[in-house]
């Protein structure tokens, strides 16, 4: 069975989730689990191209089936009855792209990625990140967010769990709404899937543009 959190602090909790007596994840889960065993630098290139083909929101749902904890599984059905992804809004990824140029791409890709990710969604978290990323990576303990509201704060500690593996946020906590709104929770899971997948999660969106020019011209 896959193990989307097995590097992260969540790995504990996930393991137990997927022993729920009755519980078994679908054909499709099972087929993405023999190609997602191992870190994305790990990946051979036919298990990358494979991965390119599998929708975003079927990586997810992967997600939602193997920790099968309601209230988890429905803030994430919310997400992926929807036809396209969209990642970026609001001059996100310019921001993304601006942090992005700072790091080393001799780091580990996916975990930096998922991190940059979260903190450049929001644009007052962006500038106090932006000084404090370079190619040695990610200077959390440097970054300032006195002033950020509660989904800045949110994503802020999720991006350092992400990158350093540590254990701000709980599992519990990602499931109460009053704590993280359903648009933190949308990027917190699209954070996530980068953390397993890699950057290369993102070109989904690119391509449903890409689609869509198309079908205007014809």
């Amino acid at each position: 069975m896959i193990r989307f959190m097995g590097d992260t602090p969540y790995a504990g909790v996930e393991q137990e989730m997927q022993h729920i007596p009755g519980f078994r994840p679908r054909r499709s889960g099972m087929i993405i689990s023999h190609l997602s065993g191992c870190l994305e630098n790990q990946r051979s290139p036919c298990e990358s191209r494979v991965t390119d083909c599998i929708p975003f929101y079927e990586l997810l749902e992967v997600l939602a089936e193997e920790v099968a904890v309601s209230a988890f599984v429905s803030r994430v059905c919310r997400l992926t009855g929807r036809r396209n992804p969209c990642f970026f809004q609001n001059g996100h990824r310019e921001r993304f792209l601006a942090l992005r140029e700072k790091y080393s791409r001799t780091m580990e890709e996916s975990a930096v990625c998922s991190a940059v990710y979260l903190l450049s969604v929001d644009r007052f978290l962006w500038s106090r990140a932006l000084g404090n990323v370079d190619r040695d990576g990610i200077h959390f303990t440097e970054i300032r967010i006195h002033g950020v509201d509660l989904d800045g704060y949110v994503l802020f500690h999720m991006a350092r769990d992400l990158y350093q593996g540590s254990s701000h946020i709980r599992l519990s906590e990602l499931t109460d709404p009053e704590l993280v709104s359903d648009r933190a929770f949308e990027w917190i899971m699209t954070a996530c899937v980068i953390r397993r997948h890699g950057s290369r999660v993102l070109r989904e969106e690119e391509r449903s543009i890409d689609r869509s020019k198309i079908g205007q011209h014809q």
